[in-house]
């Protein structure tokens, strides 16, 4: 299934195409694309496969050529060690996020991913209350980082192995590089 019509422009805007180079890889003409883009028509279900197969096709190789600091999430949502578990719990809930980095200061010094949280939840009152738990007690090894530099395939292989990658720039976090902003590349 596809997306809707509404996400072509955000997709090929994304994808670094314009309604020109779009079409002519998709077989389509230019006012084809900029009457979609705008709702103007109702493509026929050929021309939306061609388009979506070719944004498609060309957000899977700019994954592999662009530099992982381009692919990651700028904003990163950290916790810190005192912070309580419920409070990181809270965090990656209204955020949507599955990961936070740990961060004391300047210095990532941990990691806490849903899985973590889980572990904990199912360990719930058997040294004391969930609530006085607090995020360095239960958090892991920081996540590996690499230079924003780094091509997007390297990332990617890392993400095979590690929930999150830190992305930094001249030593320090800038970003934070998931599986779903992998996806959203594509």
């Amino acid at each position: 299934m596809f997306p809707p019509l509404s996400e072509l422009r955000r997709r090929r805007v994304q994808s670094g195409l314009t309604q020109g180079r779009l079409a002519r890889l998709a077989g389509v003409s230019q006012s084809l694309v900029a009457k979609i883009e705008r709702g103007k028509v109702e493509p026929s279900y050929r021309n939306v496969v061609a388009l979506y197969e070719t944004l498609e096709r060309i957000g899977e190789e700019n994954t592999r050529e662009a530099p992982a600091g381009h692919l990651a999430t700028r904003t990163m949502i950290t916790v810190r060690p005192r912070d309580r578990l419920t409070v990181a719990a809270h965090l990656m809930r209204t955020h949507g996020v599955s990961q936070l980095p740990v961060k004391e200061g300047e210095y990532i010094v941990g990691s806490l991913t849903d899985r973590r949280v889980v572990e904990c939840l199912a360990d719930h009152g058997k040294s004391r209350p969930l609530e006085q738990v607090t995020v360095g007690e239960v958090m892991q090894k920081p996540f590996p980082t690499l230079d924003a530099s780094t091509p997007g395939k390297v990332a990617a292989a890392l993400l095979k192995h590690a929930p999150a990658v830190l992305i930094t720039e001249r030593g320090k976090p800038v970003g934070i590089l998931t599986q779903a902003d992998l996806f959203r590349g594509l």
